[in-house]
């Protein structure tokens, strides 16, 4: 993107030479108007020192009235010292009228109608000084009246100064208020509104409105903004599309990273929640939406494709046109040096191949690989698990209702054997007894396998498993059964909590069937290292002899405590109860 070249300097200069500069403007107004107030001053200045003294003369000339007024009575006056007093006010008078502008100032003595008649006021008085007998008081009467006329002439000459310095000081103020009026528009018209213009031109460019413009134009400096703003506003334009661009493409590739971390994701997740993996359908399709190019194949079978290279064998009976035109980029699915197929991507030769398009990918293979190595692993626990199921089922079976059949079998031979001997009825009955009563022990052994191997716990408590169990045999039994938990939950290993369930089970049947109890308890407790299972009840009893018969589910409670590495332990009596103790580590 090519910029015009904009130097604000250069017509700045510009603007300097040609003289419509703002601040030459302004400067040559304030210097007009400085000018004014100078002249005015200056002008009212002369005036007032022209009219210095002007009181002075004033008072000097009616001082000549009162002399003349004063040489007049002398005259007409009767004392004896007529003469004395007469010499005495006319040289006074003589006096004061030749110094009359003296020590004032001089232009006003020298205003010829007041230098004219103080000539007609000194020539009278000259008259009168030489009539050395005058006796005619009318021409004292004349000398006050020329007298008089200078006071006037004195009087109007100031008063004419006077207007003079209010009209210079008028016409002074009367053009600094037009020159200020006149600078009141100018910059109305020069500064305030182009100011304006350029702050809404900005306010709008912030919003992102570029295509306002600034419409003035001059050469002064608010030209100059105005040019720069315009010329800014441009540029701001031209980066404001190129970001939009730049953002465009940007939210494009986040857009496709997110769908390939979602899909990644979704992917990882179904591994970690050991769900089925995702179907050869749904990663093609979705991969190939994603990566925008090419075709994704997968293989599940490892000896169905070899990894291939990127050379091409001109002498092979392949399609040359076709290998030319795709290329293959082989991701195989492997975990632990076992390879479990290969993730194909098949792409046309002129298209471009990027580098997050194949880190995906590879990704996408580390995933997969892993679920199907999780899935191996599935199936291999599982089969394990059923063989181990089935070796217990063969372990209990041999261990309980084995023994008991082959019991039977010997007593029933010996009994086949007394029948071809014809023993006595009494021998035939006692083996015909021992017969039942295996059948009757082996029946109790298969109805405590079915109920080990049909038994499971829905909940992953043992608490809650019990809980339902003492449930059961609390509507039973017809009494209350106490029940004491003070472990963790999943605090025992699996099969813990099932030989702890049915050693349970075993020992509340036997209180339901044999016990006639009117209250149990059970409880597991924690002492040191030690589990506690503690079953009680307070019914009949029973004899713990050697001789003693009936005792079955004992001995399945002594092999599950058995199973579980720990001992059993029981104290009963008749009539004083059962208690069974089983101690085990954890």
């Amino acid at each position: 993107m090519q910029k015009r070249a904009f130097n604000p300097e250069k017509k700045s200069s510009e603007i300097t030479v040609l003289g419509s500069s703002l601040i030459v403007r302004f400067a040559l107004i304030m210097a007009i108007i400085i000018g004014l107030g100078l002249i005015s001053l200056i002008g009212s200045m002369l005036i007032a020192e022209s009219l210095s003294g002007d009181a002075a003369q004033i008072n000097n000339a009616g001082l000549l009235r009162m002399h003349a007024v004063r040489v007049s009575r002398a005259y007409l006056s009767e004392q004896d010292d007529r003469a004395e007093l007469i010499e005495r006010e006319t040289a006074l008078l003589d006096e004061k009228i030749k110094n009359a502008f003296l020590g004032g100032v001089i232009q006003t003595g020298n205003q010829p109608e007041i230098q004219r008649q103080y000539q007609i006021a000194l020539g009278l008085w000259q008259e009168i000084k030489r009539s050395e007998k005058t006796t005619d008081m009318k021409v004292f009467d004349d000398l006050v009246d020329e007298i008089n006329k200078l006071v006037t002439l004195i009087q109007l000459d100031s008063e004419r100064k006077l207007k003079i310095l209010r009209l210079i000081q008028g016409v002074g103020l009367l053009a600094v208020i037009l020159v200020v009026v006149f600078f009141q528009f100018r910059l109305n018209r020069t500064l305030v509104l182009p100011l304006k213009q350029l702050v809404n031109v900005a306010t709008e460019v912030s919003k992102g409105n570029f295509d306002q413009k600034a419409l003035y134009n001059s050469d002064d400096e608010l030209g100059v903004l105005a040019s720069t703003i315009n010329h800014m506003s441009t540029e701001l334009a031209l980066i404001y599309k190129d970001l939009e661009k730049r953002v465009e493409q940007k939210t494009i590739a986040l857009t496709q990273s997110n769908r390939s971390l979602e899909m990644l994701y979704r992917a990882a997740r179904k591994v970690a929640t050991i769900q089925k993996s995702l179907s050869d359908e749904e990663v093609t399709s979705e991969l190939e939406v994603i990566l925008g190019v090419g075709h994704i194949t997968v293989l599940n079978n490892e000896s169905s494709r070899q990894p291939m290279t990127d050379d091409i064998n001109v002498n092979s009976k392949q399609d040359i046109s076709v290998l030319l035109c795709e290329r293959e980029f082989v991701y195989e699915l492997k975990r632990d040096n076992k390879i479990f197929g290969h993730l194909i991507w098949s792409v046309p030769v002129v298209e471009t191949v990027y580098d997050w398009q194949t880190q995906f990918l590879q990704a996408m293979a580390d995933i997969l690989s892993t679920g199907s190595e999780l899935e191996y692993t599935r199936k291999n626990q599982h089969r394990f698990l059923i063989m181990e199921e089935r070796a217990v089922i063969a372990r209990e079976l041999h261990d309980s209702l084995a023994q008991s059949l082959s019991y039977l079998k010997v007593q029933a031979s010996l009994l086949s054997k007394k029948f071809e001997m014809k023993r006595s009825k009494v021998e035939i009955d006692e083996t015909i007894t021992d017969l039942k009563q295996g059948i009757n022990r082996a029946y109790v052994q298969l109805r405590e396998l079915l109920t080990t191997f049909r038994l499971k716990l829905e909940d992953p408590s043992l608490f809650k498993a019990l809980q339902g169990a003492i449930l059961e045999f609390c509507a039973k039994c017809q009494h209350d059964i106490e029940f004491d938990f003070e472990l963790p939950d999943n605090y025992f290993l699996a099969n813990q909590e099932i030989h702890i369930l049915q050693i349970v089970r075993e020992a509340l049947s036997n209180i339901h069937r044999h016990a006639e109890a009117s209250k149990a308890g059970v409880s597991v407790k924690k002492s040191d290292n030690q589990i506690i299972l503690k079953i009680w009840d307070n019914g009949v009893g029973f004899s713990l002899a050697p001789g003693s018969e009936g005792h079955f589910g004992l001995g399945i409670m002594k092999e599950r405590c058995d199973s579980l590495n720990g001992e059993l332990q029981v104290i009963s009596s008749p009539d004083e109860g059962t208690q069974i103790f089983v101690e085990f580590e954890r």
